[in-house]
């Protein structure tokens, strides 16, 4: 089934068969057609493509691009085979590039789909063109640093532990109202958005839409536990995404906010400091997830930074 989307005319939203399985992308193709290496766009955990929706028109001006849903996420069935760990996800995007028949790509992931990319590219560098990694979820150098959380991590994290805790406390006996579903919701927004009550309603309405309920064969819940579990052994010994960092050879570049409560800005600039040639910007008062919160200025800096890497 494909369908365009109403208020992103370009975009596509469609299946495509990987390896004899359907997986939901969104499509769209470049607006040049002298534009740059495509572009592959990978969502972070409990999300989905739609995550992407705000600048994949924006993007084409650099090349055709696709925004896939990975596994247990948006509308891509889970597969008995399917590992639903972060490595199981790196092999996946590589087969989503292989059926698309792209040799070369820029790679962009929030979240946890930048720790995915960061792999991808450290394991197969003649694949990656240019890396850019949206609040990637990456590990502090030590264990040490869960010790110590962010401010941003305990204002924004508690009231969300709280709150969620007590929906599903409640929902099991059939108790939770819309308020403290509204409360929570506002919560989780309030990761994303500075001003949660600015929020586009076409950008509200399309994610609304994509979470309400899992399709058949996605169990969201499933794949949430089983890739969490994957970060934390991931961040339980850091060495591994270290190494990996140190490991990619493709440009990259580095987009966060002083304000995310998931990943501090303090680990990004120690991966900055350690990685003097990525370019990096941890904007102030910026979130999780700024292709949704701040479209306008992750373009900007987007085709800044390819204009100079195209130069060099």
């Amino acid at each position: 089934m494909t369908a365009q989307l109403a208020h992103w005319p370009s975009v596509t939203d469609t299946v495509l068969q990987v390896g004899g399985r359907p997986v939901r992308v969104l499509r769209a193709p470049a607006r040049h057609p002298a534009a740059d290496e495509p572009q592959l766009l990978v969502h972070g955990l409990g999300g989905a493509a739609v995550t992407w929706i705000e600048i994949i028109e924006g993007l084409t001006e650099h090349g055709p691009v696709v925004a896939v849903d990975l596994p247990g996420f948006g509308r891509t069935p889970i597969d008995e085979s399917d590992p639903l760990t972060v490595q199981g996800y790196v092999t996946f995007v590589l087969e989503v590039a292989e059926t698309l028949g792209w040799d070369r790509f820029t790679l962009h992931g929030n979240s946890m789909g930048g720790l995915i990319g960061t792999l991808l590219a450290a394991q197969h560098p003649e694949r990656v063109g240019r890396l850019v990694l949206v609040s990637p979820a990456f590990p502090p150098r030590s264990p040490v640093g869960f010790l110590k959380p962010a401010r941003a991590t305990v204002d924004q994290m508690l009231p969300i532990a709280v709150s969620s805790l007590s929906v599903i406390a409640l929902g099991v006996v059939g108790l939770a109202g819309p308020g403290l579903a509204e409360r929570r919701n506002r919560a989780l927004l309030g990761l994303i958005f500075t001003d949660p009550d600015g929020v586009e309603r076409r950008v509200l309405d399309v994610m609304a839409a994509e979470f309400a309920e899992d399709p058949d064969g996605v169990d969201r819940r499933r794949a949430l536990l089983a890739a969490t579990r994957s970060i934390t052994r991931l961040w339980a010994d850091p060495r591994a995404a270290w190494r990996a960092i140190r490991e990619v050879q493709a440009p990259t570049l580095v987009l966060g906010g002083t304000q995310d409560a998931l990943v501090p800005a303090k680990v990004l600039r120690a991966v900055l400091a350690h990685r003097r040639d990525w370019q990096g910007h941890v904007l102030d008062d910026r979130r999780h997830a700024l292709m949704l919160e701040d479209p306008e200025t992750y373009l900007r800096l987007f085709g800044a930074w390819d204009d100079d890497a195209l130069a060099a």
